[in-house]
């Protein structure tokens, strides 16, 4: 390998190394947003509080803009659109993960209706959450790269 390859490796300037470490970082804040959630005891909470629904809206694309500021030069639309995408299948498995839990700890019967109408409803509501903060996601790391020109 020449010394200019591996520099530029180490140095994140190949392009994509950069989309993957835009990506990572808010998927990772999506994450910790979301994990919460699915360890909270579902009798004690029914309604998801507004502040949390505000916090999984703006974590995932202040980290992207901030991260895009210091990686996400130079990169064309693709890109942006790449660095959003891991949003929605994280959002959909963790909407799944949360009502297995559910069924797990005994909040909603195995095989009833209840259970299957949840994963109907929550994959469908995941799916919409997901592709959004997808975009807000995309929209911020844009925005991030052209404050960083």
């Amino acid at each position: 390998m020449k010394a200019s390859a591996r520099d530029d490796r180490l140095s994140g300037k190949r392009p994509l190394g950069r989309v993957a470490t835009l990506a990572l970082v808010p998927t990772a804040a999506t994450a910790l947003v979301l994990i919460p959630m699915l360890l909270r005891e579902p009798s004690t909470t029914e309604a998801v509080p507004p502040a949390w629904l505000g916090v999984l809206l703006l974590a995932p694309p202040v980290t992207a803009y901030l991260a895009s500021l210091r990686f996400g030069d130079g990169l064309h639309l693709t890109s942006y659109l790449l660095i959003g995408l891991p949003q929605l299948p994280l959002i959909m498995l963790l909407s799944t993960a949360a009502v297995w839990f559910d069924v797990q700890r005994g909040h909603l019967l195995a095989g009833s209706g209840e259970e299957a109408m949840s994963y109907g409803v929550g994959t469908a509501a995941a799916f919409v959450a997901g592709t959004i903060l997808a975009l807000l996601v995309a929209a911020a790391a844009r925005l991030g790269a052209r404050r960083a020109k």
